[in-house]
């Protein structure tokens, strides 16, 4: 019989840090596109890239995290591999905001 895999601690932690990265990420670029658009982004430019910034680090953190758990032994890598995934998302939503918020301005 093959040894039961256990889930990964590291793969949760980055699967919580992936959701994380993309919600907020997510957020924070549809708040920043309306202000844009309406025309407060002067007003609340500074809070939204810092916010941004964090979040994106959020995504990197679970990025390190997930590369790390993959290389365990004994684990599932269902959740590593999706947690990954996740926050590579959460930092490309980020560049992509950026872009094209510095495009438009």
């Amino acid at each position: 019989m093959p040894p039961k895999q256990e889930s990964s601690s590291l793969g949760n932690a980055s699967l919580v840090l992936g959701i994380a990265a993309v919600s907020l990420v997510f957020g924070i670029g549809i708040c920043s596109l309306t202000g844009v658009q309406q025309g407060w982004i002067g007003l609340a430019a500074t809070p939204l890239l810092i916010c941004g910034v964090s979040s994106a680090f959020l995504g990197f953190l679970g990025m390190c995290l997930g590369v790390v758990g993959m290389f365990g032994s004994h684990h599932r890598k269902r959740t590593t591999v999706i947690g990954t995934i996740l926050s590579m998302m959460g930092m490309c939503m980020f560049l992509f905001f950026l872009s094209v918020l510095g495009a438009g301005a």
